[in-house]
């Protein structure tokens, strides 16, 4: 079996994962944020996709074009994203379960807590979407699926993805991504059953920019401290702004479109120093976690505070929700070490092949 080629790391782009998680935490849980709003923070999934592309391109890409290498390519991007996910669907299942007693004429009954159960063990979102508290139990899984879609048509087709084919597929999503605007005035879509093509056309265009932009600028490295930190802030603004109702359509297919490659090229090229390095390195290592666990955690506060004391709506409730953040880092980092780590050690000896 060919050894695995030497990977380098890019910090900056953890630190975007993590600051996009973060954010998307803020939209999801935003009763704990008092007046701080995130507008366009769900544009953060597209941000994700974008940097998986890169990150699969260049953890994967030379043995996916050499072929025989896709049923192993599926099992370990499997063995990543699963156990965390299981995490995820128990919370879930804890929280609608919760909800089913005391909520009898809820929207959550036994007949749907079953077939939630049912289908999120295979990875599949319950729909409809965000009016069920996210999809089936977590919210944010839906964006799952259409990653794993994406990454196995690259997977399979990667020996035939030449520059051009590669561009044809962009140009393919991205009239997807223009479509989805004018459709919905909003590309905050692909998490209802109706609108599943959006959800499509938005991993298409990013997740193979992100292989393309790898192709090109992949192996391109500088040391830049203030690079890496405009780049956290670069984003941090994007998804903060609200823009004005006839500016939100082209705000958001530049920032798609444009903005995210053009941030990807300068964050995959810049890397900061060693102590802000270990800093982004970690919180792109809990950015999963994160992102996987807030919304069970938070409609768990929700419902503890129905009957309890009510969070402030002002400046005060900033300090609540910054807790919040250091408990999910906290709790991530304890999953990622006491049970996605040994969990996943254990799947990769028992179904991947031993590298020399």
């Amino acid at each position: 079996m060919d050894k695995a080629p030497a990977r380098r790391a890019f910090q900056t782009l953890d630190g975007l994962r993590g600051v996009g998680a973060f954010l998307v935490v803020m939209r999801h849980v935003g009763f704990l944020f008092g007046p701080i709003r995130v507008p366009e923070s769900f544009l953060a999934v597209d941000l994700f996709y974008l940097v998986s592309g890169f990150v699969v391109a260049h953890a994967y890409g030379q043995r996916l074009e050499r072929g025989g290498f896709f049923w192993e390519f599926v099992r370990t991007r499997l063995i990543r994203l699963y156990p965390l996910y299981a995490v995820g669907l128990l919370l879930g299942v804890a929280v609608a379960t919760i909800a089913v007693v005391t909520d009898p004429r809820g929207w959550w009954n036994p007949v749907r807590l079953a077939e939630a159960i049912a289908t999120g063990l295979f990875m599949i979102p319950l729909f409809p979407g965000l009016k069920a508290n996210g999809s089936s139990l977590d919210g944010p899984v839906w964006t799952l699926l259409p990653e794993l879609v994406a990454n196995f048509l690259y997977a399979a087709a990667a020996r035939f993805m030449k520059t051009g084919v590669l561009l044809a597929i962009i140009a393919v999503g991205a009239a997807g991504v223009v479509a989805a605007e004018l459709r919905y005035d909003s590309l905050d879509v692909g998490f209802n059953a109706t609108d599943q093509w959006a959800a499509l056309a938005r991993v298409t265009f990013s997740f193979f920019m992100g292989v393309l932009v790898f192709r090109f600028f992949g192996e391109r490295e500088q040391k830049s401290e203030l690079a890496a930190w405009v780049a956290m802030a670069a984003l941090t603004a994007i998804l903060a702004w609200r823009p004005s109702n006839h500016a939100t359509a082209m705000f958001e297919l530049a920032v798609v479109l444009f903005g995210f490659p053009a941030l990807l090229i300068a964050a995959a090229r810049f890397e900061p120093g060693a102590w802000t390095g270990r800093l982004f390195s970690h919180v792109g290592l809990v950015s999963y976690g994160v992102y996987i666990v807030h919304q069970p955690i938070g409609n768990l506060i929700r419902v503890a505070l129905k009957h309890g004391p009510r969070v402030p709506a002002d400046w005060r409730a900033l300090l609540i929700g910054a807790l919040f953040l250091l408990f999910l880092v906290w709790f991530a980092t304890w999953l990622d070490r006491r049970v996605d780590a040994p969990v996943r050690r254990w799947l990769r000896a028992r179904f991947l092949p031993r590298r020399a």
